[in-house]
């Protein structure tokens, strides 16, 4: 190993980007409801303040797996180490009795479900088996950064259920919202295969 090399395993080891992290914005309470950050948003509109930084404030991702830090220029944000994390996936049942299984809604996504054998009957069982995997997965980073806007980050986790008919599963892409302390709320239940 040459000199350049050892310096430059030193300064990485100094970056350890495994565990988990907190993203922080100092003086404000983190936004713990969808309503929250709408106010957030008319805060940031009336301050100096970004509406992103202040929805993601309190968030929790795997150090390798999080937002730009710094956010912007003139960022004022940190970054703590967190451990102990209280992970929760939830999921609104209507997400799927409104809307995946809502015959006025024609996106072709009802009819996707029901290929899979899948109706409106299954709705409790889909919320539980979505919040099971998205849980599990959220909490051992299998997941993707999707968009980050003024009202938070979301992610994408994939989702895999069987075919009722029991040829095979079936795997596709969920989006979810990334909120304080670990927790994480669906908002696409079928983003794309």
């Amino acid at each position: 190993m040459n000199v350049f090399d050892n310096i430059r395993d030193k300064v990485l080891s100094l970056f350890d980007n495994s565990g988990w992290a907190k993203w922080i914005h100092e003086g404000t309470m983190p936004s713990y409801t969808q309503e929250d950050r709408k106010t957030n948003i008319e805060y940031s509109r009336k301050t100096n303040h970004c509406a992103k930084c202040l929805n993601i404030n309190g968030c929790c991702f795997p150090k390798n797996k999080m937002p730009d830090y710094p956010l912007h220029y003139g960022c004022h944000c940190k970054i703590e180490s967190v451990t102990g994390i209280n992970f929760k996936a939830e999921c609104q049942i209507e997400k799927f009795t409104d809307y995946i299984f809502n015959p006025q809604i024609n996106d072709g996504k009802k009819e996707l479900f029901d290929s899979w054998g899948y109706g409106k009957m299954d709705s409790q069982w889909l919320q539980t088996e979505y919040c099971r995997q998205a849980q599990e997965k959220y909490s051992s980073g299998e997941f993707a950064l999707n968009k980050l806007n003024d009202y938070g980050q979301r992610i994408n986790i994939e989702i895999t259920i069987p075919r009722k008919d029991g040829k095979g599963n079936v795997t596709f892409l969920s989006g979810w919202m990334v909120y304080p302390d670990g927790k994480i709320l669906l908002t696409t239940p079928y983003g794309d295969k």
